[in-house]
């Protein structure tokens, strides 16, 4: 059915009206708020974040032997061995025991706490460098800029696990080592970033605008162009997080990992002469803990970096 010009304008009025109440509905929020409203609007990234703030409260508790965590996580056979390799659903050990009687479900918690603690505290220390050293080459450049980049060319001709390993060796195996070891090799890639973003934005209107009107460097990096770039960083972080829980397993596979503390690299790695056997516990337990994180984990850094991508500000 054809349209008249008297419907056509209608039709082209009232969706005029409609962008225009869209647009005022979100007008005066700051970024955060309209972030915070877009993600609200994705129930699978709330379960997500459910999620991880349930291993977060597990990882804060497991600090503390409630309900004799500890005690089950690290005591071993009373001699009869009577408790080895209890399977699945045994009572009073819902993910079984290791060989030595362990409860895996309760090393798996207390693995949780070093595992985020770990990929918490390296990201913490990778993210200042990153943002610091890409938002500085990019802006100036000059010859800061072209040192960055040799020193950005050096770490990523240096395979990262050799750094990391090397690093460990010299420094011992304490978690702090280990998380200075995962900063001083991921930091490369979110400042490359960064740099490339700071380079094509130094030029765009808004900040020529505000050099005009008198803003300093300082003001023009930190408040005008490093929150349009903020969505790199979240989608860099996640991804930085799942990189160190998964190299914290290669670690300890190859005897590099924390030393009497049970870790989910440690448990898997205990596993290797227990598969053959049919003795799985050790392995399951872990694995699908990591696996149940690690995918919430992406779920949600993909919406949080939807959410925060300042192209999608009005919509």
């Amino acid at each position: 059915m054809a349209l008249n010009d008297a419907q056509i304008r209608l039709f082209l009025q009232e969706d005029e009206e409609e962008s225009a109440a869209r647009t005022a509905k979100y007008t005066g929020k700051s970024p955060f708020h309209l972030a915070a409203i877009r993600l609200a609007r994705n129930r699978l990234a709330l379960f997500c974040f459910v999620v991880i703030m349930l291993f977060i409260l597990i990882a804060i508790l497991s600090n503390f032997n409630i309900l004799g965590l500890h005690d089950k996580a690290l005591q071993f056979n009373d001699g009869t061995m009577a408790n080895r390799y209890l399977p699945f659903g045994s009572p009073g050990h819902i993910l079984g025991t290791d060989n030595l009687g362990r409860d895996i479900l309760a090393r798996v918690l207390m693995g949780t706490k070093v595992s985020l603690f770990l990929g918490f505290v390296s990201g913490l220390l990778m993210v200042p460098i990153a943002v610091i050293v890409g938002s500085l080459s990019g802006y100036f450049g000059g010859w800061f800029d072209e040192l960055s980049q040799y020193v950005m060319s050096v770490i990523i001709a240096i395979p990262g696990i050799l750094i990391i390993m090397s690093l460990i060796q010299m420094m011992g195996k304490d978690f702090f080592t280990i998380a200075f070891a995962f900063a001083i090799t991921g930091w490369v890639g979110l400042s490359r970033v960064i740099r490339g973003t700071f380079i094509q934005a130094r030029e765009f209107e808004y900040v020529l605008a505000a050099r005009a009107l008198g803003a300093n460097s300082t003001r023009i990096i930190f408040k005008h162009i490093l929150p349009n770039v903020f969505h790199f960083v979240i989608i860099q972080f996640v991804l930085y997080f799942i990189s160190v829980i998964k190299s914290e397993v290669f670690l300890a596979y190859i005897g590099l990992s924390m030393v009497g503390v049970p870790t989910w690299g440690v448990m898997i790695d205990n596993s290797r002469n227990e598969v053959i056997n049919g003795n799985w516990q050790n392995l399951a337990g872990p694995t699908l803990f990591m696996f149940i994180f690690l995918v919430c984990l992406n779920i949600f850094g993909d919406a949080l970096r939807d959410a925060l991508d300042p192209k999608l500000r009005n919509m």
